[in-house]
């Protein structure tokens, strides 16, 4: 008995002296760093290849698409449009369609829309103190270009529903034609680009004195200015009364509501001289690109948005 117990621990002792003599692989064994054969180059990685793409125009253009798209300034570019065109409609199946609740879009309400979604896209940002434009590290000037763009095509948008419904009435009238459609699109091309000025200034006054005064200033500015067309020398060259005025080259009807005929001196103007519209419209341009480029470099370089 005392032999099978002093066989026992010697027993034990030569299994653990062989298990000892075989010892496991642990994971830090697997680790050990692997020889790199003599000649073999090996990569070095950069700090740059692991960061984000740079943000582009295009990139930030498309984040305030996602951003609104869905949201009241979408909203309010398609409602706002629909008020007097469908009046036109409406009077489509008497075959006289009316073009005087175009001239009263373009006069009254299309400002009131682009002062409304202007206000709604610089506020977005604005009431959480612009961090969501400093976190996306885009740099802010192009936010801001995406920005005032995006207004652009929202005001495009309403413009293209004005459009759509006349064409539509028209084609209910039976009196639609190619020369018809080219003439409104004109008309609808003019009157974005001649209103785009409102953008850029609504831009700014929101994110500088707030979302009132983003509103209502361009807005007041913009009716003053074309309800006083009749008081400017040569209103075609100079927003905001080139807003008024331009479109009358291509929808015969004054601003006043009349029929392009009813003013001999502004209808023959713009009958006779194509030139001067044309002029008009890329003043309008100018004026939005200008204002666009002041206004983001001060937003790119201001203290306030930080």
């Amino acid at each position: 008995m005392m032999a099978s117990l002093d066989r026992c621990p010697a027993a034990n002792a030569g299994r653990l002296g062989a298990s000892a003599q075989a010892p496991r692989a642990t994971s830090t064994d697997a680790q050990a760093p692997r020889v790199t054969p003599a000649g073999t180059h090996t990569p070095r990685v950069n700090s740059t290849d692991t960061q984000a793409p740079r943000a582009t125009l295009s990139s930030a253009l498309a984040a305030e698409v996602r951003k609104s798209r869905h949201a009241a300034p979408m909203r309010l570019a398609l409602i706002m449009a629909l008020p007097f065109p469908l009046i036109a409609l409406l009077t489509a199946p008497s075959g006289n369609v009316s073009f005087s609740p175009w001239n009263y879009w373009y006069v009254l309400l299309m400002p009131v829309a682009i002062a409304l979604f202007t206000g709604c896209v610089a506020n977005a940002d604005a009431r959480m103190r612009n961090r969501p434009l400093l976190g996306s590290g885009a740099p802010l000037g192009q936010t801001w270009w995406a920005k005032a763009l995006w207004c652009l095509m929202l005001s495009g948008l309403s413009n293209l529903v004005v459009l759509a419904l006349y064409i539509a009435a028209l084609a209910i009238g039976g009196s639609l034609s190619a020369a018809a459609v080219l003439t409104m699109a004109l008309a609808a091309l003019a009157t974005t680009i001649t209103s785009a000025w409102m953008i850029p200034a609504g831009l700014f006054l929101t994110a500088r004195a707030g979302l009132l005064a983003g509103i209502f200033l361009p807005l007041a500015v913009q009716l003053v200015g074309g309800f006083a067309w009749s008081a400017i020398p040569v209103p075609q060259l100079f927003p905001p009364s080139a807003t008024t005025v331009i479109p009358t080259a291509f929808i015969p009807v004054l601003p006043s509501g009349e029929p392009l005929a009813a003013d001999t001196v502004l209808g023959g103007a713009l009958a006779a001289n194509g030139t001067l519209t044309w002029a008009g419209i890329a003043v309008a341009a100018l004026t939005f690109v200008l204002l666009t480029a002041v206004s983001a470099a001060w937003f790119a370089q201001s203290e306030e948005v930080r």
